[in-house]
């Protein structure tokens, strides 16, 4: 196999590893049963995402990645700082899943062969599943808005430059 679709197959490997430990985080500060639920079934998908890319890189002889890389361990530490409950770690996974979704979509234009891509492009159905079922959630518990306190210390910051 080409050295650059195993250095494609890995890099999804790596994000699908830092997703699956973002999701832990986040059903970690879940209290509503079903985000919790639907994030543990989103985090075995990254799970299952990692075993069966992981064993075409074995196929060629390469061991693929099964621990957080640099990147893995910011997007595991973001999701740590941003995720404090059920509306926090909704929208922390939003741009996890954001993530995700545009590095598979570049993975379908990498000229993958067929066996290959369609695995990809399996994955990537699940990806474009998580984030439409997290943007619905947003807009159906109306947390696309912005919080209060942060309006309240964008005003004082405002009013702080202006004073300066």
């Amino acid at each position: 196999m080409d050295e650059k679709i195993i250095q494609c197959l890995n890099e999804l490997i790596a994000l699908d590893l830092a997703c699956s430990a973002a999701y832990e985080v986040a059903c970690g500060v879940c209290r509503d049963e079903e985000i919790k639920g639907t994030f543990s079934a989103f985090r075995e998908d990254h799970l299952r995402h990692v075993r069966e890319l992981g064993e075409h890189v074995r196929s060629a002889g390469i061991e693929p990645p099964s621990e957080l890389d640099t990147k893995g361990v910011i997007v595991q530490g973001f999701t740590t700082l941003a995720s404090q409950e059920d509306r926090t770690a909704v929208l922390s996974m939003r741009g996890n899943e954001e993530l995700s979704n545009n590095a598979y979509a570049s993975a379908l234009r990498a000229g993958l062969p067929e066996e290959i891509r369609a695995l990809v492009a399996a994955n990537f159905e699940d990806e474009r599943r998580h984030m439409s079922w997290i943007r619905g959630t947003v807009l159906l518990r109306g947390w696309d808005v912005e919080q209060p306190e942060i309006r309240e210390l964008a005003a004082e910051a405002r009013g702080a430059r202006k004073a300066a």
